[in-house]
């Protein structure tokens, strides 16, 4: 029988124990050591975390700051000095522990790299600036220089006719305590700020109010499309073919809310909303206001009080009122006029240019009675025409301007550009009343020099014929295909803008006698910026009368039926229609024209005479260091 030596089994049980727990304990002192270093690391990618949304959150205090600063000069660039005294954040800002040392100003203009002074660990919060930059985010020479222009020309005095962006870098440093070899996290948050400067003419359409757009028949917009206020779009016979941005919402119809589309209150719109078209990469979207001089309406607009001069936008093409300020003296088309005509009671008319004192026009006029000036227009306007519009439901007495006969009396020496070197015209009738309709007609227009021409009024404007064409152009064929030469051969379209408290477009066969019978239309092409105001939409519980929309925002009296008209310009709608407040829809007023219609975009290079931006302050680039 074989003997078994438990003793010595016992002892290998022992060895095979101690080896297992030793095992076990390293095992145990790895699962502790990762556990405490991915907590570390958890920790520390927390704290970074924070320091980056603290540091955020000094950048849009940067930004709100900078925004306010930068409109109390709007037409030009702020050097870095106007941002140094921006206030600085605090802890309950940011939601951060109150320290000691929170915040430090940053001082040196150098917006990128560590310098000395600017960042500093001993603070919660260092490097906190604005500086101006180059259009390659470098460095200026100093705190008073001013940034260039990233896009456009360089700027001209305190009026700027190109578009721009003006760049300025923002930066916070954030210093968190937190595990570590170093016992802090640092997060170095940039992000460059934009001014940016553009003329509405860039855009096809371009509001301030609500954007409403229902067309019947297909319609495509071509070129930018943009509203500060909210966008309606409730039929799919409307395509855009390029951008779309609103300050507020859009209502179209969606799944979730699929009667969305027209504005409440419309009246006119009964049918279930329908969704536009667009390009599947490029959908409507929200954007900031483009505020025109760079001003909220809410800063420098007030209804209330006794001054004349800031009651709305619509002051562009109002005359001026003297002994009061004018926040929009350096926009005021009559200010920018180099002849004004004025249609008087007795129907005579008076011709000179604005008066002003020490740069200040009061609305008074420097009467011509002779010179190269006053004959070109001597001759060219004929007064005490009537016709009738069966929007307005009134009879409406019209001065015509013959732009023919200008073309005519500037054709002996002195030339054109010689006796009206800045082509900018201010007419209207100083005699209307709401008992005594006034108007202002546009007439053989169909050559313009090349320099271009503005024409403004606080009357209503009714644009009759051709407009720019050089002639009988091959649009006015009715032929679809022609639609794309809306000039004669040989004559190139010039920059023209009409501004107008409406206006109205009288085709090639409009006839004075026939007016308020909706008479029919024929074939016309007009190549014309405008800016032109409405008739809102009634308001909930109102009429339910509809504001016609950018469909109608050039006005209509004639039956348009299986005409075109073709319309290369761009459109800009800034304030209410004082004058011309028929509304949309009531009555037997015209049948709406097969719409050829297409941005301009001559004018991104070329604008129109005269002077109008539109500002936005933007958010560019964000990055850390």
């Amino acid at each position: 029988m074989k003997t078994i030596h438990l003793r010595k089994q016992s002892g290998s049980s022992l060895v095979v124990v101690m080896s297992v727990l030793a095992t076990l304990m390293v095992v145990v002192a790895v699962a502790g050591e990762y556990t405490y270093t991915v907590s570390r690391h958890v920790q520390r990618s927390n704290t970074l975390e924070t320091a980056v949304a603290a540091g955020d959150g000094c950048i849009d205090i940067l930004f709100a700051n900078w925004r306010t600063i930068s409109r109390t000069a709007p037409t030009t660039a702020q050097p870095t000095s106007a941002f140094t005294s921006i206030a600085l954040p605090t802890a309950a800002q940011l939601n951060l522990p109150a320290v000691s040392n929170f915040v430090k100003r940053g001082v040196n203009i150098n917006p990128t790299t560590d310098e000395p002074g600017d960042y500093d660990a001993t603070y919660t919060i260092s490097n906190y600036k604005v500086v101006g930059v180059n259009a390659e985010w470098n460095t200026l020479a100093g705190a008073s220089a001013t940034p260039e222009p990233e896009l456009g020309l360089a700027q001209t005095g305190t009026l700027n006719t190109t578009a721009a962006n003006f760049n300025y870098m923002a930066s916070a440093d954030v210093t968190l305590p937190a595990l570590g070899p170093t016992g802090t996290v640092v997060a170095k948050v940039r992000r460059v700020f934009q001014k940016q400067q553009i003329s509405p003419w860039n855009f096809a359409i371009f509001y301030v109010d609500p954007l409403e757009i229902h067309p019947g028949p297909q319609f495509i917009v071509t070129g930018w499309v943009h509203t500060n206020s909210d966008l309606y779009t409730g039929h799919n016979t409307l395509t855009f073919a390029d951008k779309v941005t609103y300050g507020s919402d859009w209502f179209a119809p969606t799944t979730a809310n699929p009667t969305a589309g027209f504005k409440p209150g419309d009246g006119q719109h009964p049918e279930t909303p329908t969704a536009p078209n667009y390009p599947s990469n490029l959908p409507p979207a929200h954007d900031d206001a483009k505020q025109p001089f760079g001003l909220d309406s809410t800063q420098i607009f007030n209804t209330a009080d006794t001054n004349p001069n800031n009651d709305s936008y619509h002051e562009l093409i109002d005359i001026p009122a003297a002994g009061y300020a004018d926040p929009l003296a350096t926009g005021r088309y009559w200010n920018q006029a180099a002849v004004v005509i004025r249609i008087n009671a007795d129907n005579s008319y008076t011709i000179g240019t604005p008066h002003s004192s020490a740069g200040v026009f009061d609305g008074t006029i420097n009467v011509l009675n002779s010179g190269s000036l006053y004959n070109m227009f001597n001759g060219a306007i004929t007064t005490n025409q009537t016709i009738q519009d069966n929007r307005e439901g009134a009879s409406i007495k019209l001065a015509t301007l013959d732009i023919s006969q200008i073309l005519t009396a500037a054709s002996s020496p002195p030339s054109y550009k010689t006796a009206f070197p800045n082509p900018i015209i201010y007419i209207y009738d100083a005699s209307n009343s709401s008992g005594a309709r006034r108007g202002i007609r546009l007439k053989n227009g169909s050559k313009i020099p090349p320099a271009g021409l503005t024409i403004a009024s606080n009357n209503p404007v009714y644009i009759q014929g051709d407009f720019n064409t050089g002639g009988s152009p091959p649009s006015d064929s009715g032929n679809p295909v022609d639609a794309v030469t809306p000039q004669v051969a040989g004559y190139t379209r010039a920059p023209v803008s009409i501004l107008a408290d409406a206006i109205n477009i009288l085709s090639n066969s409009w006839s004075d006698a026939a007016s308020g019978t909706v008479p029919v239309a024929s074939h016309t092409t007009v190549n014309a910026a405008i800016i032109s105001g409405i008739v809102p939409t009634a308001p909930v519980g109102g009429d339910g009368s509809y504001s016609g929309g950018a469909e109608n925002f050039p006005r209509f009296l004639e039956d348009w039926t299986g005409k075109k008209f073709t319309y290369y310009g761009s459109m800009v709608e800034l304030y209410q229609s004082k004058q011309s407040i028929g509304e949309w829809g009531k009555g037997s007023v015209y049948v709406p024209p097969d719409r050829q219609w297409y941005f301009d975009s001559n004018f991104k290079t070329k604008p129109p005479p005269g002077s109008i931006m539109v500002y936005s302050y933007v958010k560019g680039k964000w990055s850390t260091l």
